[in-house]
């Protein structure tokens, strides 16, 4: 066994199976990495749901990859490829639902937007009021408001 052999397999047993395949794109050796866009947003958005990422205000495409071991150029791709948006934009998708669900099991007549916002991920109450209005095609106080209607009408109508 020559030097650059030796070399070889040192950085192999340091590395415990973890080699670099491509640049900048790390694998698992018998790890198989997903094939296609469309399984790569399927593992990152089941990922997205359990561990709820997406209510940290300060995530970036590149801590999400850290946290997930996966490429920070493939995961953009697979995103833009599957839903036509970038990163952040589909990161607000997961807010704005999850806005939506904590207002419709609010019980009062009023909403704190500011305590929603944050508890959505947002860094403002105007950011969270920009982006919610873009996508529901009204603020979030109109859409708290016809949520408690249709509640309110339920009770009436049995």
């Amino acid at each position: 066994m020559n030097a650059l052999d030796k070399l070889f397999s040192w950085i192999y047993r340091q590395s415990e199976g973890w080699m670099l395949m491509e640049p900048n794109l790390f694998r698992k050796i018998n790890d198989p990495y997903p094939e296609s866009p469309g399984e790569i947003v399927i593992k990152v958005s089941n990922l997205m749901d359990k561990k709820k990422y997406y209510k940290d205000p300060d995530i970036t495409i590149e801590k999400l990859c850290t946290y997930i071991h996966i490429n920070r150029s493939y995961l953009s791709r697979a995103i833009h490829k599957v839903y036509g948006i970038n990163f952040c934009e589909w990161v607000n998708l997961y807010r704005i639902e999850e806005a939506k669900i904590l207002m419709r099991k609010e019980k009062g007549n009023t909403l704190d937007l500011e305590d929603l916002a944050v508890q959505c991920g947002f860094n403002s109450v105007r950011s969270f009021t920009r982006v919610f209005s873009a996508k529901e095609n009204m603020t979030p106080r109109q859409f708290f408001k016809s949520e408690r209607w249709k509640r309110t009408r339920q009770k009436i109508c049995g």
